[in-house]
């Protein structure tokens, strides 16, 4: 064994794991065993997704108080976003404020700390509190992500007997507190249907003939139903509690409630000024499915880290159970479900890994011959392949298609690492011929230690090199550090068991008396190799003149591609998100989306629509009454037209929505939510204009919508009109009003209610609190005529048209205003067509600098996905010489050679030419993940470098040991010899790897879209790596050692 502590000398860690691991099999053995069962354990029980969670961390503040669009942001809206600004760990605080009610976005830093935030949200929201208005109402929403909304229903009357306002009812005290309780779910919103009202309608004249004025009325309505407590009540010897109570069972019932006293003191009943009638409330969502008529339904947004496929699950089952309690006729259906998408991507990539580990076996027998000699390296990819679901588990990472295509790029280089170790150990056997049990053992266990040093500094560069995924900016980094975890996991995996589970597993196989059997690279294969090198070798200045071509050629190639910042990952659902012309009636609206849905699912590639028009109950949803967000679910490819694409359907469904007033947009369900919650922007790209004036705001928002309009590269380019709203102004003359004794909080009591009819109490019915709204007959103010005759009863006794002290107008004001870091913001839409996000961004920012001249203290940011691209970009160009130099100075430590460090680092760029030529001919634009990609190819090339000096560098020394004086043909015959000893191995990992891979450049699935751009540069760069490894590195290694032989002999 001297030379095995020759061995050990270079490095006396790795020597003494590989003999104590080989000394204590027994405990290793049940290391495995145990490793193995905590596996399974951990990939039974790790969460499941189809992509990573993008979406920022958030705390919403949604604020009800009904009052107009202005005076919610000056009063509400504004106070919180200043008051909420500087809160540590807060990116940018947003908000928009609508009629009656508002939305402040709290976006944090991805590191930041959840609770903490929340809780420095709540401080600060109770310090302001008194300082906004007292009957506001305002509450922090759900703990829940954009996300979150991961299951829709809807409940079908399948016989016609329950309207509208009873399936609200149904759903909200029935369904909806029943999903509620389903553990992982954070909140269940209402979509659709009418909640009940009780409307009290006047007729203002026999108001007027009461001498009851309208604020004792208001003031009597408002108190027509309660119930007060006294103290006890000693009667007989008993105590009793005293309760006074007073509840209106029926409409008859409240119609008979005085309300006042008239002028000869007769009690004024309501009914003696008007009626009640049951309606419903002011819409704010209208929900259709199928286009089949207006339904209600429900949306289930789950917790922040919730499992999906679990929490999906507890939920169907709920609405099993609740379906069974529901009156006769009603059924739920799904109307949008997650779960089958993140099976289909999980199942797609979990038969790519099977597949691809298949590939490599197969490779390996066809290489290897034996069963005996398979079976080592098998076994160590199956476990790596394993165990590294356990960190993930542990460092609570989702199992979703990202983590998988990490451990998926991982397959090959644990295959190669494993193959050189089997094959020089099985090379070793054969050239020791007969030897006894110790021979075997001896020669297996040097073997092993000659591999181990540069094998681990390979493995340990490979896990280096994709440092740069880790420090990708927040968005990016969100959805490739699950891939980045996959693969490192994986990797570290490997490295363990190659150096603490193989050793003994290789003694066990090779260590006994039966001889292994003399394993030959194909001859035919090898011959041609040697020819080819030796010709290379003899015209080496001309192939390296040649190869250093083709470099230089491929530069214009890379300068070509455009940018984006992901390929898009198909869910298998569209969603079509017009904005339509503000001021639209409910009714008007609800026909137009029962239409919409009725034609789209139409489409033979349609399964089920689900149509919302506005917004849902829920803090989550801030969607205006003039946006339509239909969810279309797609049915399997296998059921489309021949020749049918995702895009093709889009353009033909686009073609069947040209409705006049509508500005389309189709996105996906998922990516449209995250994308409006990290930027508000419901397009790919778009610009924010902001400023101190709404109006200016809008004025430049317009005049950039005349330029890029008239750029080429955008389909449409909507700038929002902001102040689009309609609004009926009742401007009141303060001098006219004291000349009529009349006050003005009684004025404008007549528009809130008499004119507006908002909700003044609550009536108990069954139970329950249905809103009692007060307003004057609607064919007393159906016009604008009569309006401005609206009488005010004032408590003076005197009865005064509104036209009199008052001007009544109509106004377009901001319906909906935006307010992001406080300053006022409107947005600009831009739908591309044919060119990359980041690439237009880059033309369209330079020509609007050119064009556009903005007034002072006015700015104008780009937004979108494109954003995340450019800083990922730029963190890379940055990081990449890092990691570059660490790899490069391992290489150093390893080799103890600069020579051999700049040899292996030179297969970088060859990698990178292969896969740059590849993307060209496929036509990917430059995205994160291809660099992705790149980053995994150059890790392959690095230790294939590595794996070929260490065979050139031992044929160098036998043929040294030899010879001591080498000629410039001893050279060459050491360099062709250590080549051709090289070729198997490396004809495997090429072989496997491109096999491998080829399902994913050739079927589709979801989650395929985004391995294909990061597998398409491993391809590629596999290629070009294989001919430098095999014939530049032999022939700059044979020219630099020729041009010193010759120096050295003069």
């Amino acid at each position: 064994m001297e030379s095995v502590r020759k061995i050990a000398k270079e490095g006396i860690l790795l020597p003494a794991i590989i003999k104590g691991s080989i000394r204590h099999r027994a405990v290793v053995g049940f290391l495995i065993a145990l490793s193995i069962l905590m596996s399974l354990y951990a990939i039974k029980n790790s969460p499941l997704d189809a992509i990573p969670d993008i979406s920022d961390p958030q705390v919403i503040i949604y604020s009800k108080w009904a009052r107009s669009s202005q005076l919610l942001e000056i009063k509400i809206t504004r106070p919180l976003i200043l008051a909420l600004s500087g809160v540590k760990g807060v990116r940018t605080v947003r908000g928009m404020s609508y009629l009656g009610y508002s939305f402040v976005y709290v976006i944090m830093e991805n590191n930041a700390d959840r609770g903490a935030v929340k809780d420095e949200v709540s401080n600060r929201l109770n310090s302001i509190r008194s300082k906004l208005p007292v009957d506001s109402q305002i509450e922090i929403g759900p703990d829940a992500s954009s996300m979150g909304w991961v299951f829709q229903y809807v409940l079908i009357d399948e016989e016609m007997t329950h309207d509208l306002r009873e399936m609200r009812h149904i759903q909200q005290e029935r369904v909806k507190t029943a999903l509620e309780s389903v553990e992982g779910v954070a909140e269940v919103a209402t979509v659709g249907g009418l909640k009940k009202q009780y409307q009290l309608k006047i007729y203002p004249s026999p108001l007027a003939e009461t001498g009851v004025s309208f604020q004792e009325l208001v003031s009597a309505v408002a108190s027509i139903t309660g119930e007060v407590g006294g103290r006890l009540l000693e009667v007989n010897n008993r105590d009793y509690q005293v309760r006074g109570i007073a509840k209106a069972g029926n409409i008859d019932q409240i119609e008979s409630a005085v309300i006042g006293y008239s002028k000869n003191g007769d009690p004024v009943m309501i009914r003696d000024i008007g009626y009640i009638q049951v309606g419903y409330d002011l819409r704010r969502g209208i929900a259709d499915f199928n286009g089949e008529g207006e339904v209600t339904g429900g949306i289930v947004i789950i917790e922040q880290n919730e499992n999906v496929l679990t929490v999906t699950k507890r939920i169907k089952e709920k609405l099993k159970l609740i379906e069974k309690t529901l009156p006769e006729g009603i059924s739920i259906k799904a109307a949008y479900d997650r779960s089958p998408l993140i099976m289909e991507a999980i199942e797609t990539f979990i038969k790519t890994l099977i597949y691809e580990l298949a590939v490599v076996i197969v490779v390996m027998v066809l290489f290897l011959k034996t069963g005996r000699t398979v079976l080592a390296p098998a076994l160590v990819l199956l476990l790596s392949l394993l165990f590294s679901f356990l960190p993930l588990y542990l460092f609570h990472q989702t199992l979703n298609l990202f983590t998988i295509a990490g451990i998926f790029l991982a397959m090959g280089e644990m295959a190669d690492a494993t193959i050189v170790m089997v094959e020089n150990c099985v090379s070793e056997l054969a050239a020791k011929g007969a030897a006894t049990k110790t021979e075997r053992r001896r020669v297996i266990v040097e073997s092993v230690i000659k591999m181990a040093r540069p094998l681990f500094f390979s493995l340990l560069i490979i896990i280096v090199s994709f440092l740069p995924v880790f420090f990708l900016g927040p968005r990016e980094g969100k959805l490739f550090d699950p891939l980045a975890y996959g693969k490192t996991f994986a990797m570290f995996m490997s490295t363990l068991l190659t150096f603490v589970f193989l050793p003994g597993l290789l003694l066990a196989i090779f260590g006994g008396k039966r001889a292994l059997p003399v394993v030959k690279t194909n001859g035919l294969t090898l011959r041609w190799y040697k020819r080819s090198l030796k010709t290379v070798l003899k015209y080496k200045y001309s192939f390296l003149a040649l190869n250093i071509i083709i470099l230089i050629a491929t530069f214009p190639i890379l300068t070509s591609f455009g940018k984006a910042f992901m390929p898009e990952m198909d869910e298998g659902s569209v969603l079509y998100m017009p904005t339509t012309l503000p001021g639209m009636p409910a009714r008007e609206a609800g026909w137009i989306l029962q239409k919409i849905d009725g034609k789209l699912k139409k489409f033979p590639e349609v399964e089920k629509v689900f149509g919302k028009l506005g917004r849902a109950d829920t803090a989550t949803d801030p969607a205006p009454f003039t946006m339509i967000e239909t969810v279309i679910t797609l049915r399997p490819k296998s059921e489309w037209r021949k020749g049918m694409t995702r895009e093709k359907l889009i353009k033909e469904m686009d073609s069947q929505m040209k409705i006049p007033g509508f500005v389309n947009a189709w996105t996906q369900p998922i990516r449209a939510r995250v994308d409006m919650q990290t930027t508000g922007i419901q397009t790919t790209i778009g610009l924010k204009v902001k400023g101190a004036s709404l109006e200016k705001v809008e004025t430049i928002a317009k005049s950039i919508e005349a330029l890029l309009n008239d750029y080429p590269g955008a389909k449409t380019v909507i700038a929002e009109r902001i102040a689009d709203g309609y609004f009926i102004d009742v401007d009141f003359d303060y001098d006219k009003l004291a000349e009529k004794g009349i006050r003005v909080d009684e004025a404008l009591l007549h528009v809130r209610y008499a004119l507006g009819g908002d909700n003044i109490g609550f009536i108990d019915y069954q139970g329950r609190d249905v809103p009692l709204s007060v307003q004057y007959a609607f064919d007393y103010i159906d016009t604008l005529e009569k309006i401005s005759k609206l009488l005010i009863v004032a408590s003076n006794g005197k009865v005064t048209p509104l036209s009199s002290v008052a001007t009544v107008k109509v106004k377009r004001s901001p319906e909906m205003i935006r307010d992001e870091d406080g300053l006022l913001t409107g947005y600009i839409y831009i739908d591309i067509d044919g060119i990359e996000a980041g690439t237009y961004v880059e033309r369209a920012s330079d020509f609007l600098s050119e064009k556009l001249l903005l007034p002072e203290g006015y700015l104008v940011e780009w937004s979108g996905q494109f954003q995340y691209e450019i800083e990922a970009r730029k963190k890379l160009y940055i990081i990449a010489p890092f990691t570059l130099l660490i790899i490069f100075i391992l290489l150093m430590y390893t080799f103890k050679s600069t020579i051999d460090a700049i040899l292996i680092m030179l297969s970088i760029p060859y990698a990178f030419v292969g896969g740059i030529w590849m993307q060209w001919m496929l036509g990917y634009p430059m995205t994160i993940a291809i660099w992705v990609g790149y980053i995994a190819v150059f890790a392959v090339a690095v230790q294939t470098g590595i794996i070929m000096i260490i065979f050139l560098r031992q044929a160098l020394e036998r043929g040294r040991s030899a010879n001591t004086k080498q000629t410039p043909g001893d050279i060459e015959a050491a360099v062709i010899e250590g080549s051709a000893l090289r070729l198997r191995p490396k004809l495997m990992t090429v072989s496997s790897t491109i096999l491998s891979l080829l399902p994913v450049m050739l079927s589709s699935g979801a989650g395929i879209e985004i391995m294909k751009p990061i597998a398409t540069p491993t391809v590629g760069g596999m290629i070009t790596s294989t001919i430098y490894v095999l014939f530049i590195i032999p022939c700059l290694l044979t020219g630099g050692l020729q041009l010193r032989s010759r120096f050295e002999n003069g």
